[in-house]
């Protein structure tokens, strides 16, 4: 039985937007006062929390501060984020199928949703860290996002392409897909991979 619900990470997943950040924890760490962040050592939390940066980068400064300047600043260095390959065509071709989207996304969401829409990605629902009480690796986003879009965990499946989306679904019990390189209960290496799952048509 196919999937009642798609469930997308954003960054990594629908789109490229690790420059783009690179060089807002950078103007970030400039403006506190913290050394440069190297690109080695960023890829290595990509994609976590606001907690997970400050604990790493900006530890004497708090989530509030720091998600207070990513929101003001964030967008100066939005342009180096792009969509990737086929993630509009997913999206359209899931709610052509009837199926509903979400992207849950660890990004607060004055930042995730003028970017998604900037790129013409537009799910049905869209669960940021600033809507729930706990980031991933809380399976939390997952189970606002299926209230939202009135279904139960276990008819969704999860796209993701970070260890904080494999836990968060494991958590919540779902389906998990892996992307970029990271493993799942299937392991796919293009976006349009999914439409096969979803069709029952992927070995």
């Amino acid at each position: 039985m196919p999937p009642k619900a798609v469930f997308f990470d954003m960054d990594g997943v629908l789109l490229d937007s690790f420059d783009a950040w690179l060089s807002v924890m950078n103007a970030t760490a400039n403006h506190f006062g913290y050394p440069p962040i190297e690109k080695e050592a960023f890829q290595a939390i990509f994609g976590g929390s606001t907690q997970a940066d400050v604990d790493t980068f900006f530890p004497k400064h708090s989530v509030a501060e720091i998600e207070a300047f990513y929101a003001a600043n964030f967008a100066g260095y939005a342009a180096a984020a792009i969509a990737l390959p086929g993630a509009s065509h997913i999206l359209d071709a899931l709610d052509t199928r009837g199926i509903p989207t979400a992207v849950i996304t660890n990004t607060h969401s004055t930042i995730a949703r003028p970017l998604l829409e900037s790129l013409g990605l537009i799910p049905n629902a869209l669960v940021a860290a600033d809507n729930v009480g706990n980031p991933k690796p809380a399976p939390d986003m997952i189970f606002r996002a299926c209230e939202i879009l009135n279904v139960e965990p276990w008819d969704v499946m999860i796209v993701g392409d970070s260890v904080f989306d494999q836990q968060a679904a494991a958590a919540a019990g779902v389906s998990f897909v892996g992307f970029g390189g990271i493993t799942g209960n299937f392991t796919l290496s293009s976006l349009e991979d999914v439409l096969n799952l979803v069709d029952g048509a992927y070995h």
